[in-house]
């Protein structure tokens, strides 16, 4: 019998169509709200669920390239204290998100990886925005005298 999964479990991921034995489909999948019965009137639910998430995805893939370009033109400065050539403090990823807000890009923690700067110059750090969208901020740490 074949079912298509709403649910993620052992047999598949959400929305794929698998064929299972009709007891294992009726007794556990569909009683579990794990499943339900293929047929015409869910395959054309599936179809048009399907086309939603598409939409969906390619509007978080337009709105993320429009964030990586805002962030690539963005060159955010931090300044450090040095004395005798050693650098006193890092940049941290927190110092990095406020900077960021401020310039109107409020982004969540875990898109970008941990940043400890620790040296003068210029550092360019990834930033994942969505699956495929990868913007390089530029960060340039002055000495601060």
């Amino acid at each position: 019998m074949k079912v298509i999964l709403i649910k993620d479990c052992k047999e598949g991921k959400v929305n794929d169509v698998i064929e299972v034995s009709r007891g294992y489909a009726t007794n556990f999948l569909i009683k579990k709200s794990l499943a339900v019965p293929y047929n015409s009137k869910t395959e054309h639910m599936l179809k048009n669920k399907l086309l939603n998430i598409e939409k969906d995805n390619q509007d978080k893939i337009k709105n993320a390239n429009k964030v990586k370009e805002a962030i690539e033109k963005i060159v955010l400065t931090f300044k450090l204290k040095v004395t005798n050539m050693v650098v006193h403090g890092h940049v941290t990823k927190k110092q990095v998100l406020k900077e960021l807000e401020r310039h109107g890009i409020k982004l969540n923690s875990h898109s970008i990886k941990n940043v400890q700067i620790a040296s003068l110059g210029t550092t360019l750090i990834p930033i994942k925005l969505y699956n495929n969208v990868i913007a390089n901020l530029k960060i340039e740490v002055l000495n601060a005298e």
